[in-house]
């Protein structure tokens, strides 16, 4: 028989209580859930999740729990214990995606920003022509803050169609305080971000501006200086490369790979783009670009190529012995006449292969699931054969091979507990979408970007419903690039 209950409240979360029963002390504690309940900050229910790993696990209706940055709950809604469920029910945030689905964020490998002030401009004329008619003349005169705001345009774009992850090849007027002012522009966003910060030490002959021309030695001085700068910042990495094959000495390639190798830094290089490229080449080195590379051992897994249009059996099989991935920007090589790279034999031979959209110069958009459309059905029309490539293998090139190209396949690109909670929700119920009958081939074919309904990026939703949650008002941002184009268009007439 009981006597006495003494009880002790002390901690909001949970309780004991004391009972005085048959001569002794009996101590029955509560739940103590300062010790041992999860406090999501986001939980995700009732959605079809795609994980796009080895196994392409699919859950059918599932949860995704995101504690801080990462995801450490993923399961069927019909699996969680009763512990789960009120852990899942308490979360600070969570959204119910009931008829959605849930994939990891699109990881854009190859984008030019300051282009994004340029879009139809040099329309119609091929790559050399374009060139010198659009990019190069704007990318000497644009000012830091125009750069800013270029780099707010183009990430804001990215993010409103499912990216989640913008990878910057920087190759304009190599003023350092062009730099910083694209990397605020992108980190003020929200997106998660690799600045590219390249290098020219020649092309003059080909129309390569002064301003952009540099040793490379004083050009890994600049790079070092950007990582030490940004060292504390986990959402940004900072990398270097070559602009192109026929706009860098051998020599310049040998000091860059030195600095890459010691310090552990990644790089990327336009590469095989034309048959112009190829030409060039062969002035300048005497032979083959890959074979030149190889040489000197520029071809490592740290190595993205981008484009590729013209790779040859030989290359292909080299770029997988090495671990080389490929940044594949099926818009602009269609926009430019540059040709169509060899996709599905890459894929075959081994080779990593991401989807990048280039500059909007030579795109007109930096939409995601725009050039995901486009990587899948040019295979499909210059195979004639529609199952050459399939809608996995190209939200794969967007997601898992996104990550593995930038050298964060162990925290990216696939869903699964302990891996960053980079992701987007896609809804399929707007006009161009519905009915769904196959996600992936929906996402692929059939949608656009009102189908994003959110996009998350470290645990933190930048997107949802159509507003952004930077705080950068879009029809604001609009009108002062119109602004400022009108002042930038004066000064490159004046010249």
């Amino acid at each position: 028989m009981c006597d006495w209950i003494f009880s002790d409240i002390s901690m909001w979360e949970g309780s004991f209580f004391a009972v005085w029963a048959d001569g002794k002390f009996i101590f029955i504690y509560g739940i103590q859930e300062a010790d041992t309940m999860k406090r999501y900050n986001l939980i995700i229910k009732n959605a079809q999740i795609h994980t796009m790993d080895d196994k392409r696990k699919i859950f059918a209706k599932g949860v995704v729990g995101i504690e801080g940055e990462k995801i450490t709950l993923m399961k069927e809604m019909s699996e969680l214990t009763a512990e789960e469920l009120h852990e899942c029910e308490s979360a600070n945030t969570v959204i119910d995606a009931e008829g959605k689905v849930v994939f990891p964020g699109f990881i854009d490998t190859h984008i030019h920003i300051f282009q994004s002030f340029l879009k139809g401009l040099g329309a119609d004329h091929r790559l050399i022509e374009w060139l010198n008619l659009s990019a190069l003349p704007y990318g000497q005169y644009m000012t830091p803050h125009q750069h800013e705001l270029a780099a707010q345009l183009a990430c804001m774009e990215a993010i409103k169609s499912g990216c989640t992850t913008m990878s910057e090849f920087f190759y304009t007027n190599q003023d350092p305080e062009l730099a910083h002012s694209c990397i605020d522009g992108m980190v003020s966003t929200g997106i998660r971000s690799v600045f590219i910060r390249t290098f020219q030490d020649t092309g003059e002959e080909y129309g390569m501006p002064k301003c952009f021309l540099e040793p490379a030695g004083k050009a890994m001085k600049e790079v070092d200086a950007l990582k030490k700068a940004y060292k504390e910042n986990d959402m940004l990495s900072i990398w270097t490369g070559p602009d192109v094959t026929w706009s860098t000495t051998k020599e310049g390639y040998q000091e860059m790979l030195e600095y890459c190798l010691s310090e552990n830094v990644r790089y990327s290089m336009h590469i095989k783009e034309t048959e112009v490229d190829n030409e060039m080449c062969g002035r300048y080195y005497g032979k083959d670009i890959v074979d030149m590379l190889e040489e000197i051992g520029f071809l490592t897994d740290k190595f993205l190529a981008v484009h590729c249009v013209n790779l040859t059996p030989h290359d292909r099989e080299r770029f997988a012995k090495y671990g080389v991935s490929i940044s594949h920007n099926p818009a602009p090589n269609l926009y430019l006449g540059s040709g169509i790279p060899p996709i599905p034999e890459s894929l075959a031979t081994g080779v990593n292969v991401s989807i990048g959209t280039d500059g909007a110069a030579s795109n007109n958009s930096t939409d995601m699931l725009e050039s995901m459309k486009l990587a899948a059905l040019i295979q499909k029309g210059i195979h004639r054969d529609a199952a050459v490539i399939s809608a996995d293998d190209i939200i794969h090139m967007a997601t898992a091979g996104g990550a593995k190209a930038i050298g964060m396949a162990d925290k990216l690109g696939t869903l699964a507990a302990g891996k960053i909670a980079d992701l987007i929700i896609f809804d399929p119920n707007h006009l161009k979408s519905a009915p769904m009958h196959d996600a992936k081939a929906t996402v692929v074919y059939a949608s656009s970007e009102e189908n994003i309904d959110t996009t998350i990026v470290n645990g933190k939703v930048v997107y949802q419903g159509g507003k952004f949650t930077c705080g950068i008002d879009e029809r604001s941002l609009i009108d002062e690039i119109n602004s400022e184009l009108v002042s930038l268009k004066k000064q490159i007439a004046d010249k």
